[in-house]
């Protein structure tokens, strides 16, 4: 069965909308049988064909099909654009500039995708991620849903650096840093990687077959085993809107003229580093041991800038 004719009965039928099974076999040289079979290869692929019987019948697409951007990579496109251009000056019906106009519009829409992941059920938009993050969340997103294998250099938490293939399934938003659940086959386990933790990002031609993940189950395990501490500090009103969007309003109260944040958070690195952020806009209540760190690491800072 030939692919390329099956594809430019799709473009047929995208520029002149309507034709008939007749015009389509004497247009290839194939029998009617055969444009049958074309034509109902195209609607098993999800393509609305409506067939329509009688002597001013056909085929036509339904009225708000359009071809969709995945159809095509972009080089496939080119390739395909080149070909029509060339071969232009054959036809006297126009359908070649009618079909390079289509292929156009198809590309600009592709340019003009700054999301890095769009599904129905979620949508990130990608103008505030860092410009190092936001190209591999993309490739990884593409390899997620074509299931292809990807090559990654990983540098751990320890500084180690190791050359893995991994298997994408999810992107996870945890505790404010992207991560890729992945099933990493030189462990043959799945793991969580985190993205500013990798370099030479590469999607492969490697198909995979998914399995179970348990990523819920993940997640839920490391969470448990993380160190929760009871955080309260006063802060200034000029970083309110940060402070609720991190705690939530329920968090905050006022104390007489004073605005409080008590929650009860995990200890970790990003916890020391995002209130290092706030600088002289917060004062840390307790635990002592926050407060007593925050202040030692005040006390190196002014070392370090003092001549």
């Amino acid at each position: 069965m030939s692919q390329s004719t099956i594809f430019a009965i799709l473009m047929i039928l995208l520029s002149k909308r309507k034709v008939t099974r007749d015009y389509l076999a004497e247009r290839f040289s194939v029998s009617l049988r055969t444009v049958s079979r074309y034509v109902t290869v195209l609607i098993d692929a999800g393509i609305p064909i409506i067939s329509t019987p009688g002597h001013n019948g056909g085929y036509s697409l339904a009225d708000d099909y359009v071809l969709d951007k995945s159809v095509l990579t972009e080089a496939e496109s080119m390739r395909i654009k080149d070909a029509l251009g060339k071969t232009a000056d054959s036809y006297d019906d126009k359908a070649n500039l009618a079909l390079i106009e289509k292929l156009q519009a198809v590309d600009s829409v592709r340019e003009q995708d700054n999301y890095i992941v769009k599904q129905s059920d979620l949508y990130i938009d990608c103008d505030s991620q860092a410009a190092e993050t936001k190209p591999k969340i993309k490739i990884l997103s593409e390899a997620i849903e074509q299931m292809r294998a990807t090559d990654i250099k990983y540098t751990d938490a320890r500084g180690a650096v190791s050359y893995r293939t991994i298997e994408p399934y999810t992107l996870v938003f945890k505790a404010g840093a992207w991560y890729i659940y992945a099933m990493c086959r030189m462990r043959g386990d799945f793991r969580l990687f985190k993205l500013t933790r990798i370099s030479d990002l590469r999607k492969t031609s490697k198909r995979f077959v998914k399995v179970e993940s348990k990523l819920i189950e993940k997640l839920e395990l490391e969470y448990y085993n993380e160190v929760y501490i009871d955080l309260e500090f006063e802060f200034f009103p000029a970083v309110t809107e940060s402070v609720t969007d991190w705690l939530g309003m329920q968090a905050v109260t006022e104390r007489g003229t004073k605005l409080v944040a008590h929650a009860e958070v995990p200890m970790n690195d990003a916890l020391i580093k995002r209130l290092l952020s706030y600088g002289s806009s917060v004062k840390i209540l307790q635990p002592t041991e926050i407060r007593e760190y925050l202040r030692d690491e005040a006390k190196r800072m002014l070392e370090l800038y003092t001549d």
